[in-house]
């Protein structure tokens, strides 16, 4: 039954996948991880100011992101390579008739469905049509994902690169194709260019080609060819980087800055708090430990690949709920795997249907409860930054520059849309005067802006917020 009706199935799945992901799309950048996504955006909006240059990406944040004391005056943003802000300047510039901000979420929602489909594709060539279908309903109705694949960031973009590679080398070895080798290459090249963290997840290569060749895979001159086509076009890129060190933000404290890898905490946060709890609302815990049990090798191994991603990147994971989002793919493989087992058809009838109502029951609550957890982020708790910034890109010159503060949060200063600080780094006078900062603006009336209200010259003013020139009034003559 369901192999006669994949595609249409998989159709339906995709369009309910696209529905839900447009809930608040109109949302603006002040939403969770708002800082993350408004750094993301302001280099696809200054394309559109500068021109598009791949090679010097640019922000709209001043100050040192790099640790080492290096101001950036050209808000250079050396992290990603821009495939992602290509995609999302591509969709805004063929399609103006909406903001910018919506064009770069549905350039991750695009992603998505083309995961889900990579996904089924993949799945269920190793396996069976349903266990595919039922990977890519997980991949798209998991609500993290929905949430996480509707926001202005590279990794959706970077997990159906990474995807489409483990596709192309699957069929590769079973085909013989040079052109899916050659595939194999590119997508795996841009996976890692849109972050490096994709590499972790071509393990499931490693496994199949040591399935096929053994020890003497090392022999093989394709895959040396193929490893150095994937890194080499990142490692060029990260080169190039290390030229413009101020635009190279201080990244080494991801991986265990903390030290909390392996200890308590570490464990209750990625495990108990993230998977188990926002991802999989609790109930879809005994629906994966039964797609670990029932999988097969291949699969065992996407889970290895996403658990050492996890431990390397610990303090990011700990600290950052959106760096789970490359795991998805792993969790929803082996869901489907635990749900196909238990809907399975078994000789005692009332055992069938006990584990298929489980089975049913564990994903309705599953969906219930993460969905609980996560609806939170899609709520906008600070409209008054929206407001200030709306004013400011309405009474200032283009090319001003401005301090926007909000905790070093760069969502305020991105609503400005103008260049400048989303925090106070040194005296106002001096950022004056090496900088060139013409404009303060805030929502808050605390110290610091009453004290800069009353030496400078204040030209707008209300409850939700103030901007003031960084001008001394003139003293009235004597």
């Amino acid at each position: 039954m369901f192999k006669k009706f994949q595609w249409l199935l998989l159709a339906v799945l995709l369009a309910g996948g696209f529905a839900v992901r447009l809930y608040k799309i109109d949302n603006p950048v002040a939403d969770w991880h708002s800082w993350r996504q408004a750094d993301t955006s302001a280099v696809t909006r200054n394309y559109f100011k500068y021109g598009i240059s791949l090679f010097y990406p640019r922000y709209d944040d001043l100050s040192d992101v790099s640790g080492k004391g290096l101001l950036n005056p050209r808000g250079y943003r050396f992290v990603e390579f821009p495939v992602f802000n290509l995609v999302h300047y591509f969709l805004a510039k063929v399609f103006p008739f909406k903001p910018l901000e919506f064009w770069g979420r549905m350039a991750a929602i695009l992603s998505s469905l083309v995961s889900a489909v990579i996904l089924f594709l993949l799945v269920r060539r190793k396996t069976k049509s349903l266990t595919g279908l039922l990977a890519a309903f997980f991949y798209l109705f998991l609500p993290y994902n929905i949430y996480f694949t509707r926001v202005i960031l590279p990794d959706p973009l970077m997990v159906t690169f990474f995807l489409a590679a483990l596709n192309f080398f699957d069929l590769w070895l079973i085909k013989q194709k040079s052109f899916l080798v050659i595939l194999t290459g590119i997508s795996g090249a841009l996976a890692v260019l849109v972050k490096p963290v994709a590499v972790f997840f071509f393990l499931p290569m490693l496994w199949q080609v040591y399935q096929k060749y053994g020890w003497s895979f090392f022999k093989q001159k394709m895959l040396w060819i193929l490893g150095f086509a994937i890194v080499f076009p990142f490692l060029a890129w990260r080169l190039w980087s290390y030229l413009h060190p101020e635009g190279v933000p201080a990244s080494a404290w991801l991986l265990n800055g903390d030290h909390i890898r392996f200890k308590g905490a570490f464990f209750r946060w990625i495990f108990g708090e993230r998977i188990g709890k926002l991802i999989l609302g609790a109930w879809g815990v005994l629906l994966l430990g039964m797609g670990l049990i029932f999988g097969s090798g291949y699969f065992a191994a996407w889970m290895l690949a996403a658990l050492t991603y996890l431990s390397v990147f610990a303090t990011g994971n700990v600290r950052h709920d959106y760096y789970q989002i490359p795991i998805i793919p792993a969790i929803s493989v082996l869901l489907a795997l635990g749900v196909a087992y238990l809907v399975r058809k078994s000789r005692d009838f009332r055992e069938t249907w006990t584990k298929r109502i489980l089975a049913l029951v564990c994903t309705g609550f599953m969906l219930a409860f993460s969905w609980y957890d996560i609806k939170g982020d899609y709520q906008v708790n600070h409209w008054e930054i929206v407001a200030a910034g709306k004013e400011v890109d309405k009474i200032t010159p283009k090319d001003a520059i401005v301090v926007a503060p909000y905790d070093g949060d760069t969502a305020f200063l991105y609503q400005t849309n103008r260049a400048g600080f989303a925090y106070i780094p040194f005296p106002v006078k001096d950022l004056i005067d090496r900088m060139h900062v013409t404009y303060y603006v805030s929502v808050n009336y605390d110290e610091q802006t009453n004290a800069i209200m009353k030496k400078y010259t204040v030209i707008e003013q209300n409850p939700r917020f103030v901007i003031v020139k960084l001008i001394e009034p003139k003293k009235p003559a004597k």
